[in-house]
């Protein structure tokens, strides 16, 4: 497995442990998304270790997965 594939899987995982928190809301999501998982990401951008196609395709993930958390959420 790759560095983006890892960090799909691990994101996915982080996501869906946010989903087991009792009363949790998609604003708290967004912000931990927002505030943790973004620079994470971006780190590893910065330092070569993922190329800018790698890294637009994480970002994406996490904006579908958002997308799905707050239609979940909201339902």
């Amino acid at each position: 497995m790759d560095l983006k594939e890892d960090l799909i899987e691990e994101v996915g995982r982080l996501l869906d442990e946010f989903l087991k928190v009792k009363n949790i809301t998609y604003k708290q999501i967004q912000w931990e998304v927002d505030n943790f998982v973004y620079p994470f990401i971006g780190s590893y951008l910065a330092d070569g270790s993922l190329t800018r196609e790698e890294g637009k395709d994480i970002f994406m993930y996490c904006e579908l997965r958002l997308k799905e958390i707050r239609k979940m959420l909201e339902e």
